[in-house]
């Protein structure tokens, strides 16, 4: 199958997967999160904490499953930062060498003059290890595996057959020495749900999650493979010009401890609206709940005082949210806005409130 009818199936299977895991993601949100809330409350060496540890687990594998489909429809919620690939390689390096066991040798060559690029880091490393578990199937004997970063620049001939536009880019090399891919199969690689695997050992999700992520990332993919003489995939990403962000200095005193601030919460489900509820009021904010963006234009009108956060889904059942956020914005243009990726456990959102009201970027 050509790129371009690998792109316009994921499209197609996008727009059924991708409603389907965000409504997932609502239920697995609120279920993540009260066995968090739960969790705290059991003393040690409470008999009912395996239980609880066998919902969080199986809430987690659920979790991955919707994070795929997200990825292969490129819905799945991104942060992007300015980041040098070499860095995420070698921060992943000890991770990779524990999925592919001590039978496979790990080498990196991971150059410090690489030039920048946009993205995720935590999808990067998805998109390595997902590499290095296939690479790993591929050299069920052992083997060799090589994670590479490198500037390249590609002009417009050598764009042309890679079908890649010109530019500067960063590659990342994924190379093994494996049993090889046969052409047959290659041109399947990246279709959602399609395995060689025996029933029960693989969903068919992981290249198409690696396709996903990187064309969502603005970049593109290559497959170099020969039967019995292992297999290649090259991530083109482009150079970004942006200058990385600088960190926010840490909080200090009571106000980390503590919180006062009036948030203003717009959330459909009603589970994960309780959730939310429940996390933020325990940490001492004021509340303000609304079930959509109508009610929360509402209480921004009549609400007196400063509202100094807003929480809205990322991307809900019925799309982005962006119109809600702007609306109150121009209401009340101190207001920060957090949009909400889910789900989300109880600490993972009191932090995310907390940088976004400690943020300087509104």
């Amino acid at each position: 199958m050509h790129m371009d009818d690998t792109t316009r199936l994921l499209e197609t299977v996008g727009q059924m997967a991708g409603g389907i895991a965000h409504d997932f993601n609502d239920l697995l949100a609120a279920i993540l999160g009260h066995v968090e809330m739960l969790s705290g409350d059991l003393a040690p060496g409470d008999p009912r904490a395996a239980d609880v540890n066998g919902i969080r687990h199986a809430a987690e594998r659920a979790t991955t499953l919707t994070q795929q489909l997200l990825a292969i429809s490129r819905q799945q919620v991104l942060q992007p930062t300015v980041l040098n690939l070499s860095d995420v390689v070698d921060r992943a390096r000890r991770l990779v060498q524990r999925v592919i066991g001590d039978q496979i040798e790990l080498i990196t060559c991971t150059p410090r003059d690489l030039r920048p690029v946009k993205a995720d880091a935590d999808q990067v490393e998805q998109i390595l290890l997902n590499l290095a578990l296939n690479a790993r199937d591929a050299m069920p004997r052992g083997g060799r595996l090589t994670l590479q970063t490198r500037n390249v620049d590609i002009e417009d001939a050598a764009a042309q057959r890679q079908g890649n536009p010109p530019g500067a880019y960063v590659q990342l090399t994924v190379a093994d020495t494996g049993i090889g891919i046969d052409p047959a199969i290659r041109k399947h690689l990246f279709e959602p749900f399609f395995t060689t695997k025996e029933p029960g050992r693989g969903t068919g999700l992981g290249l198409a999650t690696v396709y996903g992520i990187v064309k969502q990332s603005g970049g593109h993919i290559a497959v170099e493979s020969e039967r019995g003489r292992g297999s290649r995939f090259d991530v083109y990403l482009p150079v970004t010009l942006e200058a990385p962000a600088v960190a926010e200095p840490p909080e200090r005193g009571s106000r980390a401890e503590r919180a006062s601030e009036t948030v203003l919460l717009v959330e459909d489900d009603v589970a994960v609206r309780s959730l939310i509820g429940d996390v933020l009021r325990r940490r001492g904010y004021r509340l303000l709940v609304a079930e959509d963006g109508v009610q929360a234009l509402k209480l921004a009108d009549e609400h007196a005082s400063p509202i100094h956060l807003l929480i809205t889904d990322v991307a809900g059942s019925a799309g982005p949210d962006a119109s809600v956020a702007d609306a109150v914005r121009a209401r009340r243009p101190e207001t920060r806005v957090l949009y909400l990726h889910k789900p989300f456990t109880p600490d993972a959102l009191a932090r995310k409130v907390r940088a976004a009201l400690a943020s300087h970027i509104w």
